[in-house]
């Protein structure tokens, strides 16, 4: 099997530094003001300039804990964090144990970058909203950089 280019320790730091880049930040046009909410892979950061305490964090567990708790818009979220948690344990394994399925580790991550696109897409409706989708830009240039010879030997067959 062709191997994807990069040490795995590599593959490994490149996909859990998407822990620090919000998949989706939204900016908020809010009289006068812009809040920024960004939807992180663990946690959802709130940052409103116009409130005394403005910036606060909810853990993502809360929303899955919730039971239908999820905000109304976006559905794929929980599906682009199962499938980032997916890729980056993946992409462990082969860091650890060097026994990395570059198929599994590429295609979990291109879809969890496909699903952070729906999460944006989901906020376009709303007026005086503007998604940017962040993390799932960089999740799919991560997986077409790193995995793009895992890619190329599945569909060569």
């Amino acid at each position: 099997m062709t191997e994807p280019h990069a040490t795995p320790r590599r593959r490994l730091a490149a996909v859990a530094s998407l822990l620090a880049v919000p998949w989706t930040a939204l900016l908020i046009d809010y009289s006068g003001a812009t809040v920024l909410n960004g939807l992180f892979p663990l946690f959802v950061l709130d940052y409103n300039p116009t409130l005394p305490a403005s910036v606060r964090t909810i853990p993502v567990w809360r929303f899955f804990r919730a039971g239908g708790g999820l905000p109304r818009n976006p559905e794929l979220w929980p599906a682009s964090v199962l499938l980032y948690l997916v890729a980056l344990a993946s992409a462990a394994v082969g860091a650890l144990f060097d026994r990395e399925d570059a198929r599994l580790t590429g295609g979990a991550l291109a879809l969890a970058g496909i699903a952070g696109f729906g999460v944006a897409v989901s906020f376009t409706h709303r007026l005086r909203y503007t998604p940017v989708p962040v993390g799932s830009v960089l999740a799919c240039a991560l997986a077409w950089w790193y995995y793009t010879p895992a890619f190329r030997q599945v569909f060569e067959r």
